[in-house]
């Protein structure tokens, strides 16, 4: 016996022992593919798997936002507003999470007993928000305040966070991220279809207008079949006009199916005649369970509206319901497109949300198998000495739990090389999700998580003393949720909000937080163009070009090229913020080259594959030339060897082409030459022009 136990001990230990390997092998596998991942996707993996340390999460959080400082924990400590030419910003103060909590406390003492307060003072940092993101304050306050929400009332606040364009939720992942285990989201040869056809936006969407609502969805197919004796129906109008419905679709089912079992039927025989083989041997028997289930059908839709309520009609609605169920899948997700809606469970029922940012956060978690594993501001603006915030979230994709029997007895495990029907996102890899500042600050409260801050800007524009605003407070008699969070003033006198964009004139202006561009209506005056949105009689092509020449574009800081395209009237993209600049350096030029003079663009690309030693490209891009590129090359040559006149020939000569051009910045042949003005034209006009300038005596 002893021997017995010993071998099955051993065999125990060499099971276990390759169970091990395989688990091994499967980690070594996945991080090989994953370390292939692109850094422009913003995706990184194997972080943040481990049990969280603070010294290897500080670290690892630096390399997913590209730099060496150490971040700061921040929470949501209160608000002021300020009025900036004649326009109400709302300030968000954070502070380190003692002081936060230091500062609702007493907020809190003081409005129940006004007639006592303690001084309470904290350091913390201004942060203004756009004058039309007030409605941003509500949903900061729900979720501030932890109370739970009415469906009326949260429908009403989610189309604030959903319908907010460039934000959070249009930012999510959605097309590629949303898990799909039965790869519905395939063509025909097994291809992930385009992004623009996937379902998930649409089913994160339709969730916030409140489809398959959780706690919300009664079980009344339940209700009506169910199995006690005394179960009644909770109301006769609609138990009697739901089972109407579903007879009727049954008998229309059952309809076709014996039409369909009777031309297979005729098929056959018509096949026999004429001693032809038929495969359907046993067409005749599923012509009579066809026939059968239409004859139930009928009789039981008979005797519904004939307001009879016997076991034949409840037999027949619990077969219809049963066999629907057997066909249809579970949902990956609640809301998924294509599955039947989840009916509501004890724990659904008791559930509710606080907030939007609660809906969003249950959506991370189930439709895109995600945690929201960190809440970051980090800078947005490439302007020089403009300090301005914006907000990113992180997104760490979950493993799949499954199981498997070993020597007889059930192990959990995690599925590290499942990606749940997404391509490339396998257990551990990262997003970031750029966002607005207040959606950061808004999911971290929602969550209790801290927002991290970058050590050097809270340096820079933290350390404000903050206090309660005794004035504004002792209006307040109860406090109410628009009313939860604690309004501060600093100490000192208010500092001035700037926008960015506009002049530094000093050093606190330069280590304050400004409001962003898109949030005033005045904050392209210095930079002398109008917000997209109002721009009117806007030309077919580009007329503004300043670039003229790759010496020219070289001079160029990332703060010249960011005020540059904004002034291109054919810019409608996002400036990329400077996180992603550091990532990756030519970001910048990749918005700014198609954007310029053609021949500028291909110099700098005919260098750029010089460098990289790229001669194929180098000579299909001299081949390619257009005709005012080859002239400004020959001019050029004519410069360097000192033939001055035959140089300003052949540039007076490349400048009348240009002006031929309807879109100078585009390709040759990117667009149609009817377009073009006439090249005799545009020489007579040009002639005309110098004859009246020289009788003038106009240089």
């Amino acid at each position: 016996m002893a021997l017995l136990g010993a071998v099955h001990c051993l065999m125990l230990a060499i099971q276990m022992a390759k169970f091990g390997a395989a688990f091994i092998d499967s980690y070594c596998t996945r991080k090989r593919q994953t370390q292939r991942l692109s850094l422009s996707r913003k995706t990184t993996t194997d972080l943040f798997l481990s049990p969280r340390d603070d010294t290897t999460f500080q670290e690892q959080l630096a390399k997913v936002f590209v730099t060496r400082d150490k971040f700061v924990p921040l929470s949501l400590a209160g608000r002021s507003i300020q009025m900036k030419s004649d326009l109400a910003i709302d300030i968000l103060y954070l502070s380190d999470p003692y002081g936060s909590k230091k500062m609702q406390d007493a907020y809190n003492k003081y409005i129940e007993s006004q007639d006592e307060y303690n001084q309470c003072t904290i350091d913390a940092i201004s942060i203004p928000l756009s004058p039309n993101d007030s409605p941003s304050i509500r949903l900061l306050s729900r979720a501030y305040s932890k109370v739970p929400l009415s469906k009326s009332n949260m429908l009403v606040l989610n189309s604030v966070l959903v319908n907010r364009g460039g934000g959070l939720f249009d930012n999510l992942p959605f097309a590629t991220w949303s898990i799909d285990p039965d790869l519905n989201e395939r063509d025909a040869a097994n291809n992930v279809v385009d992004e623009r056809y996937t379902m998930g936006k649409r089913v994160a969407y339709q969730r916030f207008m409140g489809k398959d609502w959780r706690g919300r969805l009664s079980s009344q197919l339940n209700d009506l079949l169910g199995d006690t004796e005394d179960k009644q129906f909770t109301d006769e109008n609609l138990m009697s006009s739901l089972s109407k419905r579903i007879l009727e679709v049954e008998v229309e089912d059952a309809r076709t199916e014996v039409a369909g079992f009777e031309q297979q039927l005729a098929v056959k025989t018509t096949a026999i005649l004429n001693n032809v083989t038929h495969s359907n041997d046993d067409i005749e028997e599923k012509l009579d369970e066809a026939r059968l289930r239409l004859q139930v059908a009928e009789s039981s839709l008979d005797d519904l509206i004939g307001k009879s309520k016997d076991s034949t009609v409840r037999s027949t609605l619990s077969t219809i319901v049963t066999n629907l169920n057997g066909q249809m899948k579970e949902a990956p997700y609640r809301g998924a497109i294509g599955y039947p809606p989840k009916t509501a469970s004890p724990d659904d029922k008791s559930k509710s949300y606080t907030s939007p940012y609660s809906l969003l956060l249950e959506i991370i978690n189930e439709q895109l198998h995600s945690d929201v594993i960190a809440c970051v501001l980090e800078e947005a603006s490439l302007f020089e000495g403009n300090l301005v915030l914006g907000g990113a979230i992180v997104l760490q994709r979950r493993g799949k739990s499954k199981s498997t029997i070993i020597a007889g007895e059930r192990v959990l495990y995690i599925d590290s090389e499942d990606d749940i029907g997404n391509i490339d996102v396998l257990p551990g890899t990262l997003f970031v999700v750029e966002c607005y500042l207040d959606e950061a600050v808004g999911l971290a409260t929602e969550t209790g998580m801290p927002i991290y801050l970058e050590t050097r800007i809270w340096n820079r524009a933290g350390g404000c003393p903050v206090e309660i605003n005794l004035r504004e407070a002792s209006n307040i008699r109860n406090i109410t949720v628009a009313d939860c969070l604690p309004i501060l003033k600093p100490t000192d006198e208010f500092r001035t909000v700037a926008i960015e964009g506009e002049s530094v004139a000093s050093e606190t202006d330069a280590n304050s937080v400004r409001i962003p561009i898109p949030t005033s209506t005045n904050i392209f005056d210095k930079l002398n163009q109008m917000l997209p949105s109002r721009k009117e009689n806007k030309p077919v092509f580009s007329t503004y070009s300043p670039i003229s020449s790759l010496q020219e574009y070289d001079s160029l800081t990332n703060d010249d090229k960011a005020r540059t395209l904004l002034k291109l009237e054919s810019f409608q993209g996002i400036l990329p913020r400077p996180r992603v600049v550091r990532e990756s350096p030519s970001a910048i030029d990749n918005l700014m080259l198609p954007l310029i003079d053609e021949s500028v663009r291909r110099q700098y690309r005919i260098r750029e594959a010089e460098r990289s030693n790229d001669y194929e490209t180098v000579n299909a891009l001299k081949s390619e030339m257009s005709p005012r590129q080859s002239l400004l090359e020959q001019a050029r040559v004519a410069w360097e060897n000192g033939r001055e006149k035959e140089a300003e020939i052949l540039e007076n000569e490349a400048d009348m082409l240009k002006a031929t051009k309807a879109d100078y910045t585009q390709d040759e042949g990117a667009y149609s030459t009817f377009l073009d003005r006439d090249d005799w034209y545009e020489r007579e006009t040009q002639a005309r022009i110098a004859r009246y300038k020289k009788s003038r005596g106009i240089d």
